[in-house]
């Protein structure tokens, strides 16, 4: 990867909620560049790898909460409408006793359906996830966009050009 040029227009830092949007002409700091040996590159991200404090910080994640939402509560939908249809399954093989109380006894409906609940909590997390990183990117592309359009009425602009109005004696009407 290259590293972003002067000549370019500066990275927007966009956090999530209410907080402003500033403008970091270097986000990642130099010493985590690319050496381009694969495997030490790899074995670098490895490292920098802290769960618990990546868990601690997880609401920080743009997207994480509302894919991880999204996939607990569709993977435990999921698991338990294949919990009920495996015990009406059972309920069909009634005339073969021993395989009911088999199955009943070694918990084959309860593993199948938590298998179906993990798949389906992965699944629903990775579509919800990346539907999220598609929109945010569609969004902070037409801020840019707006941003290089319109750079001419930029807040401060507009306050230093009221202020000198003010000094000159001219009226300045209240935006």
């Amino acid at each position: 990867m290259s590293q972003p040029s002067s000549s370019r227009s500066p990275i927007l830092n966009i956090p999530s909620g209410n907080s402003t949007v500033s403008e970091e002409t270097d986000v990642r700091p130099s010493e985590d560049g690319l050496s381009g040996d694969r495997v030490k590159d790899y074995w670098a991200a490895l490292q920098r790898v802290d769960v618990a404090r990546d868990l601690e910080n997880i609401g920080q994640i743009p997207c994480a909460r509302n894919s991880l939402l999204y996939g607990i509560a569709g993977g435990a939908g999921v698991g338990a409408v294949r919990f009920i249809s495996s015990r009406s399954e059972q309920a069909l093989l009634e005339r073969r006793p021993r395989v009911v109380l088999r199955a009943w006894l070694t918990g084959q409906g309860a593993k199948l359906a938590s298998n179906w609940a993990v798949g389906a909590f992965v699944g629903i997390a990775i579509v919800q996830w990346q539907l999220c990183n598609n929109a945010r990117a569609k969004e902070l592309q037409q801020m840019r966009m707006i941003q290089e359009k319109f750079s001419h009425r930029h807040a401060s602009k507009l306050k230093r050009g009221m202020d000198a109005k003010s000094e000159r004696g001219g009226v300045v009407d209240g935006m």
